[in-house]
């Protein structure tokens, strides 16, 4: 990420909020080139749109090292509002990082207002997702990253300090592994 795109990071929760003002508007989704959803975010943006690109914190080990990186909850994709009577929505597909807008037929497919509204109530001002008001003890969560990544276990208790237990299944036996609470999402 260049010096540029940094004053192009997604804006706070309160912006989506607060700019609503026709009820025509609906959400769509984009598809992006790969690696390119910060850039098509920014070049959206400059040109108007409304941008909501969810994100979660991953932690990434790399020679030895590791370090925290904002990483897309959904890879190649970003939600935009439009009101299609009033907004030129074809020049999205033009925008720079932008594969396309999803469509259904010769118009764009909205997102049920609901999923995207539910993912912006558990966003932090940051445009980070927060999974905590969504995980229960017993729940079934999906660790992201990590040398568990990919594997499905059991919560078993969440603490103030953001740290999570979970409970694994490895080699025939339950397993006890503390992570930080970024590092796991409910499974779906």
């Amino acid at each position: 990420m260049g010096p540029s795109s940094s004053v192009c990071i997604a804006s706070r929760k309160t912006d989506f909020l607060i700019k609503r003002t026709s009820s025509d508007t609906q959400w769509y989704v984009v598809h992006t080139q790969p690696r390119a959803e910060s850039q098509a975010n920014c070049h959206l943006e400059m040109q108007g749109y409304r941008v909501f690109s969810p994100s979660y914190r991953r932690t990434v080990r790399h020679a030895r090292r590791t370090k925290c990186v904002l990483a897309p909850l959904f890879s190649r994709y970003l939600f935009v509002r439009l009101d299609l009577s009033r907004d030129h929505w074809r020049r999205i597909n033009g925008t720079r990082g932008v594969v396309r807008i999803l469509m259904r037929g010769e118009t764009p497919q909205p997102v049920p207002n609901i999923i995207v509204d539910g993912l912006l109530n558990v966003t932090r001002d940051d445009g980070t997702i927060d999974w905590m008001p969504q995980f229960k003890i017993g729940c079934a969560v999906r660790v992201l990253d990590g040398p568990f990544a990919d594997f499905l276990g059991t919560l078993e208790c969440c603490d103030a300090a953001g740290r999570v237990r979970v409970l694994l299944e490895l080699l025939g036996r339950s397993v006890c592994v503390a992570l930080p609470s970024e590092a796991v999402m409910p499974a779906v």
